[in-house]
């Protein structure tokens, strides 16, 4: 059956449009509307795009750097009326304690980026900036560690000996009136150490003790023995009386020789001019006794040599002792 002509031309019309239409939905499918924030620039572009993100941005001649982020990601496939955002790192330069290093980053803020390269601040840490500061490209960021050290250490101060004249004591004796005592020194040392090295040094010095002087009083009397005591008799000096006095309770005549000052002698004292070495069971230790030309002495020293009528007088050098040599005199104990 053959259809009347006018329906014939009304079915390829027909046919025509479905064409047409299928075509169109094809076409409206794959323009799109795509934002681009390129590094903080927004462009709107328009067009037919099929595939990924990132066939769309090189289709429209927008370069992608190695370190950027892409969002979508780039093998995402490409939407109508999508955003797409490109970030690129901040290049910073972070000199931790010493240690340089070049980093690229996507945190806001200098704290955020410390923690993304495992950063931890102590307490002795110093930052040239802060950590809420946003972060700015090229930046550079420093860390310090900082440390402050002190130690105190303690001298001692020595004291002075201050001699001085007493007319009452013999020459050749002296006598402690004041026991020296050393002082203290307190000695403080700061130091600031910048990551392990050493910056700056404070001393402070302080005196917690002061030192106490020794006093020494030295003798300047010399005996004057009475004219009888100095030129005694042949005859005084055998019988051993003083007719006139009772200062001389014995006159000896013993084997006189002489020895060096130095040491402390059997009685404690010091071996220094003014004592002499004796028996004693001839001559009592404690004893004063006159020698002619030496004066009065103290029998204050012992001796294994030092037997029966010998005495040992001590002198203040070698010579002295060489010049006196041994010798047989009369000597006279004091009462």
């Amino acid at each position: 059956m053959r259809l009347p002509k006018s329906r014939t031309v009304y079915a390829s019309i027909a046919a025509v449009l479905v064409m047409f239409g299928s075509a169109a939905t094809i076409m409206g499918s794959t323009y799109k509307t795509v934002t681009v924030k390129d590094r903080g620039q927004r462009k709107v572009l328009r067009g037919f795009a099929t595939g990924t993100v990132a066939d769309f941005l090189q289709k429209h001649h927008i370069h992608v750097a190695k370190r950027d982020r892409v969002s979508p990601a780039l093998d995402s496939p490409v939407s109508n009326q999508e955003t797409i955002e490109i970030v690129s790192p901040k290049t910073i330069t972070v000199n931790y304690e010493g240690h340089v290093k070049h980093v690229w980053t996507f945190a806001h803020t200098v704290g955020q980026l410390l923690k993304g390269e495992g950063i931890s601040l102590k307490p002795s840490d110093r930052v040239n900036v802060s950590t809420n500061s946003k972060v700015s490209n090229g930046e550079a960021i420093e860390i310090h560690s900082v440390i402050s050290r002190t130690t105190t250490e303690t001298q001692e101060i020595p004291f002075q000996t201050i001699r001085r004249s007493a007319a009452n004591l013999l020459v050749g004796h002296q006598e402690e009136v004041t026991h020296g005592v050393k002082g203290l020194l307190k000695i403080q040392t700061t130091c600031v150490y910048r990551d392990g090295h050493r910056i700056s040094q404070h001393v402070t010095k302080k005196v917690v003790r002061d030192p106490v002087d020794a006093v020494v009083e030295v003798g300047t009397e010399r005996p004057a023995p009475k004219p009888a005591v100095s030129t005694p008799s042949p005859v005084l000096a055998t019988r051993g009386t003083v007719p006139d006095s009772g200062l001389i309770k014995q006159s000896l005549t013993v084997l006189a020789t002489a020895y060096v000052a130095g040491g402390t002698t059997a009685s404690g004292l010091p071996a220094e001019p003014g004592v002499i070495a004796v028996d004693p069971s001839v001559i009592p230790l404690g004893t004063r006794v006159y020698i002619p030309g030496i004066g009065t002495v103290v029998a204050a020293d012992t001796g294994g040599a030092i037997v029966g009528d010998h005495i040992d007088i001590c002198m203040s050098s070698e010579a002295a002792a060489d010049d006196w040599g041994a010798r047989t005199i009369t000597v006279y104990l004091l009462g």
